[in-house]
């Protein structure tokens, strides 16, 4: 485990310092947004430890600590950098984390059913149209061929894949039976996402499940070239998820509230910067000051990045397929309770204080 120690971010600016001194009475009067501008943190900094997985999708987390919005609340944020989910277990089940993320997968439901004290709080990457993040990737040679054309042609070809019955094979199962086939009809070999750049490149695989940037890096090597995004065959799949261990869901809810808040701020500016409506350089700051691949900055400017809902809410549907999928190969006997699995409470805390930009969800 790498610990990355993060400087606070500079003081709030004078703008800020006036709308903090403001009456109670005048900040009751201003808009919803405005009003969250004017919060200010406690004297004494409540550290929050965040496991990080170095992916694109942390950026409206990183975005956050970059423009003061977790100090705005209070918070005292620190990123712990992973190579894995299953790493963050152990110390957020210690309380050694606060926040993780993952994937809706069968160690998330096990979880559940055994009663362990997370929460699925909040959208952490999805699928959405044009945001197609993960993709079957496919090796050049193949495509320049013709052998490949299309999902149809990579029948008894072997596919990498980062673990056996992962979310990823969920989601290249569906791509499959979009040609008639299914995952009996490929085979697998069990890869880290970067072994499977070295792989394509020796051949040893045909087709990778790979994420980005690692799509673009073997795009421009001329190693491999992006099959299809997953968003074409299961638009708005939840990639991953916000986490909330034991020392939020049990112990200090508060923070957690105010965490959020923060985040869903950084998840707008997110999007703001990738529609055109705010600076693309406030997502491409914020990864590539935190994350070593990502200070190529051509880079940034290449990779496909992942979709999110505006209020944070996340695509509970997903969280059923994964489900049923699971109980259809005989891994899953029990299916958890959405209520197992998923906290609304924090989220919809924070859409109270920042509005929302659709309707309210709930966990059904």
């Amino acid at each position: 485990m790498n610990t990355r120690r993060r400087s606070p971010p500079a003081a709030p600016s004078p703008t800020r310092r006036r709308l903090a001194a403001l009456s109670g009475l005048a900040l009751a009067t201003l808009p919803p947004w405005t009003r969250v501008l004017a919060a200010q943190p406690d004297k004494a900094l409540r550290k929050v430890r965040v496991g990080m997985l170095d992916s694109l999708s942390e950026a409206p987390a990183l975005i956050a600590y970059e423009q003061g919005y977790f100090k705005e609340e209070g918070l005292d944020v620190e990123f712990v950098s992973f190579s894995n989910t299953a790493d963050m277990v152990a110390p957020l089940s210690a309380r050694q984390l606060d926040v993780a993320s993952g994937a809706p997968t069968l160690a998330l439901f096990n979880g559940a059913l055994r009663g362990l004290p997370f929460k699925l709080v909040a959208d952490k990457g999805r699928n959405s149209p044009g945001h197609g993040f993960n993709a079957l990737v496919v090796r050049k040679d193949l495509v320049d061929s013709g052998r490949v054309k299309g999902i149809g042609d990579i029948k008894g070809m072997k596919v990498a894949t980062p673990s056996r019955h992962s979310p990823m094979e969920l989601q290249l199962d569906m791509a499959l039976r979009t040609a008639g086939l299914g995952l009996n009809d490929v085979g697998f070999e069990q890869l880290a996402f970067p072994s499977m750049v070295a792989a394509l490149a020796n051949k040893a695989v045909d087709a990778a499940l790979m994420i980005e940037p690692l799509v673009t890096v073997v795009s421009q090597r001329q190693i491999g070239a992006r099959l299809l995004g997953f968003d074409q065959t299961s638009p708005e799949f939840q990639i991953a998820g916000i986490i909330y261990g034991p020392s939020l869901t049990q112990a200090d809810s508060d923070v957690g509230r105010k965490w959020m808040v923060a985040y869903v701020r950084g998840i707008r500016d997110y999007l703001d910067s990738l529609d055109g409506r705010g600076s693309r350089d406030v997502t491409e700051r914020a990864l590539s000051r935190h994350i070593e691949v990502f200070k190529n900055q051509e880079l940034l400017k290449k990779v496909v990045y992942p979709g999110f809902n505006p209020d944070g809410y996340l695509n509970l549907q997903t969280i059923k397929d994964s489900m049923a999928w699971y109980a259809g190969l005989g891994l899953l006997k029990t299916q958890p309770r959405l209520t197992d699995l998923v906290d609304y409470r924090y989220l919809d805390h924070a859409l109270d204080r920042l509005g929302r930009k659709g309707p309210r969800q709930g966990v059904n």
